[in-house]
């Protein structure tokens, strides 16, 4: 018989994480503070964090000829449950991220076939071990029956943070950055995408993506984020 194979890094992170929600089931937690809860919660929020969390209710926006949606305006509750799930590894969050998403779709009414997760630089994506858009994006495919295509954008060189940047900045940094992946362009031909991210602050990213995404001739395009600042 041969030898097993040796368990890659990937393959060790996402051993320990399954060992650790066996342990310490994610329900038994808020995904925002952390304090204790019971498995009834929505999206596994205590009552006090669900409360002060923004909810946005209003219709999608018309920004730049791009229909936008957010589920929650930004602010510390919002970034600490993405904070959560980037940085903290919790990627059990990107499931009532991608709940919070569906709700929100249904309920102003939105449609789609193909969602899209804003890439992530290469060297970024290893380092952290996983794209949060992309998770999200694959739990609401499952959710909605909505094809999940991670790889139709990618990025093409690195890009400054665009934390402390100007709009202006921002718009110069990203530009450029961002391109189709033609071997999916038939799984978005002519159907409606939907362009996925956890934040957007001034919509350089979003524009980008969206920029890119025209080149395989969807017949639309509409983004969604968790939390906005708009």
């Amino acid at each position: 018989m041969g030898r097993p194979g040796r368990l890659t890094p990937a393959g060790a992170r996402a051993f320990v994480e399954s060992v650790l929600d066996l342990i310490y089931p994610p329900s038994l937690y808020c995904n925002c503070c952390g304090n204790l809860i019971d498995e009834t919660r929505t999206y596994n929020l205590c009552d006090h964090c669900i409360r002060h969390i923004r909810w946005d209710q209003d219709p999608p926006r018309e920004r730049d000829g791009m229909r936008t949606l957010r589920c929650a305006q930004y602010g510390i509750y919002e970034r600490t449950l993405i904070f959560s799930l980037k940085y903290n590894g919790h990627k059990y969050i990107a499931r009532d991220i991608a709940e919070m998403m569906r709700d929100r779709l249904e309920a102003a009414g939105i449609f789609f076939d193909v969602i899209v997760p804003v890439p992530m630089n290469p060297r970024k994506e290893r380092a952290r071990g996983f794209n949060q858009a992309a998770l999200i994006a694959k739990h609401l495919g499952r959710l909605t029956g909505a094809d999940s295509v991670p790889g139709a954008l990618r990025r093409t060189r690195d890009t400054r943070p665009m934390r402390g940047l100007s709009p202006t900045e921002r718009e110069e940094n990203i530009r450029g950055s961002i391109e189709p992946d033609m071997e999916t362009a038939e799984r978005i031909r002519g159907r409606t995408v939907l362009l996925l991210d956890d934040f957007y602050t001034t919509g350089a990213t979003a524009l980008e993506c969206r920029k890119a995404l025209m080149h395989a001739e969807p017949a639309d395009v509409i983004f969604i984020a968790f939390a906005a600042k708009y």
